[in-house]
C-alpha cells in the first residue's frame, strides 16, 4: 500500500471527478489528486493568459506614453514567466503524484522514476 492510499481513508464521490458512467461508486484521494493539479492548472493558464492579452492591449494602446509602455511590457513579462512557471510545476507535481500513486501510465513520472533509479544504481 502506497503512501496516497494510506492517507485516503475518506471516500468522495466520483460526481466531484467529473465521471458520469458512475456517479454511485466512489473514488479516493490518489484518484482525485491529478484531477485537481490539472484543474488548478488549467484556471491558472486561463488567468495568466487573460492577463498577457490585457498588458498587450495596455502595451499596444500605449501610443506616445513612455511609461504606459513600460507598464504593458513589464506585465508581458512577467505573464510569461507566470505561464512557464505554471508548466513546470505542472510537471513536477505530475511526477511526483505519479511516483507516490505508482501509476504506470504517467509519462512524466516514468520518466523521473527511470532517472532517479539510474542516479541511485
Amino acid at each position: 500500500m502506497n503512501l496516497i492510499e494510506k492517507a485516503s481513508a475518506l471516500a468522495i464521490p466520483a460526481l466531484i471527478t467529473g465521471d458520469k458512467t458512475a456517479a454511485s461508486t466512489t473514488t479516493t484521494f490518489s484518484t482525485l489528486l491529478p484531477v485537481i493539479i490539472n484543474w488548478v492548472g488549467f484556471i491558472s493558464v486561463i488567468v495568466a493568459f487573460i492577463f498577457l492579452v490585457i498588458s498587450g492591449f495596455l502595451y499596444l494602446t500605449a501610443g506616445g506614453n513612455a511609461e504606459q509602455a513600460k507598464k504593458g511590457l513589464q506585465g508581458i513579462l512577467n505573464a510569461v514567466i507566470g505561464m512557464v512557471i505554471i508548466a513546470l510545476s505542472w510537471g513536477v507535481l505530475t511526477a511526483v503524484v505519479g511516483l507516490l500513486v505508482n501509476d504506470k501510465t504517467n509519462v512524466a513520472a516514468s520518466a523521473a522514476s527511470l532517472l532517479i533509479h539510474t542516479r541511485i544504481s
